[in-house]
């Protein structure tokens, strides 16, 4: 285990503030903050392939989403913004949630909440720069719920040759694919009227979807665009803990994935995030993968709107909540 490492906090705030945990003491000390002229950097991830590039989205409302590339100064902490780009046109494109590197290095793919649209742009050779303007895939649909009223796009994810975009407002997990320089959608999956999918981990031809208004963690076969099949349901188990009689402020956020680690016959986990619990203690949810979908732990954190969560450390063996605040 690392003596210590950094963690990195935005929020919707203008700066990021930059903090060093030590394991063995569970302590947090801060280190600085960074203004980066950013206006509400809400999701933030590095680049795979070098730690000290920080990519960081805007989510500001009333003006466009952005992207915005980061430099790292891994002693001091301390951020240096090198370049942005918009994700979309117009004011309506604000809300930029998330932002993840494909598994190239060399595309970033975001999700426009607000705008219900996704947006792709290559990466300069410098992993800093942005290759062109991007292209902006505006989705369509609406649910049941008030939170529904449009599409919402709330993550894209990278799986095999496509991106996978959970609408939470059309209540899809669409499948966007790429020919020549050009993405368009393929195909989507569609999930129960009001659902709301938010988060999802797509690996070995099974999609994990977490569902923040219906609080449930949903497994589908995710078969081949090729092959014609259709997504059949496997599992669908509720995320809310033992103790906790539900509440329409309840909701479902982030769902992470880890691998078993190498020689263990012990199956990989799922953690699944409650928000608002009435017992003002938000729980994280455990699932093991194999040989089904199960719940097998509920983890009190003793914080309110948990929002979102990370692996942290050298070796990603650290589980980090997020808040709203």
């Amino acid at each position: 285990m690392a003596a210590s490492f950094l963690i990195l906090v935005g929020g919707y705030t203008s700066v990021i503030t930059s903090l060093r945990f030590t394991p063995s003491t569970s302590s947090l000390t801060y280190l600085t903050q960074s203004n980066v002229g950013v206006q509400s950097p809400s999701w933030l991830t590095t680049h795979p392939s070098n730690s000290s590039i920080v990519y960081a989205t805007r989510e500001a409302w009333g003006t466009t989403g952005a992207i915005y590339s980061l430099l790292l100064n891994p002693t001091t902490g301390s951020l240096t913004s090198k370049a942005s780009i918009s994700t979309g046109t117009s004011v309506s494109n604000g809300g930029t949630v998330y932002v993840e590197v494909l598994s190239d290095g060399t595309t970033l793919a975001a999700s426009n909440y607000n705008a219900g649209s996704a947006f792709l742009v290559s990466l300069g050779s410098d992993k800093l720069s942005f290759s062109g303007s991007g292209q902006t895939l505006q989705f369509s649909g609406s649910g049941p719920l008030p939170n529904q009223l449009s599409a919402h796009a709330h993550q894209s994810v990278g799986y095999n040759n496509e991106v996978l975009v959970a609408d939470l407002g059309s209540d899809k997990v669409r499948r966007l694919t790429k020919s020549g320089t050009t993405w368009s959608e393929s195909g989507s999956i569609s999930f129960p009227a009001g659902s709301g999918p938010r988060h999802i981990v797509p690996l070995n031809n099974t999609l994990y979807t977490l569902h923040q208004n219906y609080n449930v963690l949903t497994q589908n076969t995710l078969p081949s665009l090729s092959s014609g099949t259709a997504s059949q349901l496997v599992a669908n188990i509720s995320i809310i803990p033992p103790g906790t009689t539900p509440t329409s402020n309840m909701q479902a956020a982030e769902l992470l994935y880890a691998p078993s680690t190498s020689g263990s016959s012990s199956s990989p986990l799922l953690y699944a995030t409650n928000r608002n619990d009435p017992t003002n203690s938000d729980a994280i949810a455990v699932f093991e993968t194999t040989p089904s979908l199960k719940a097998v732990a509920y983890v009190r954190t003793g914080l309110q709107h948990v929002r979102g969560m990370a692996f942290v450390g050298p070796n990603k063996d650290e589980l980090q909540p997020r808040l709203d605040t």
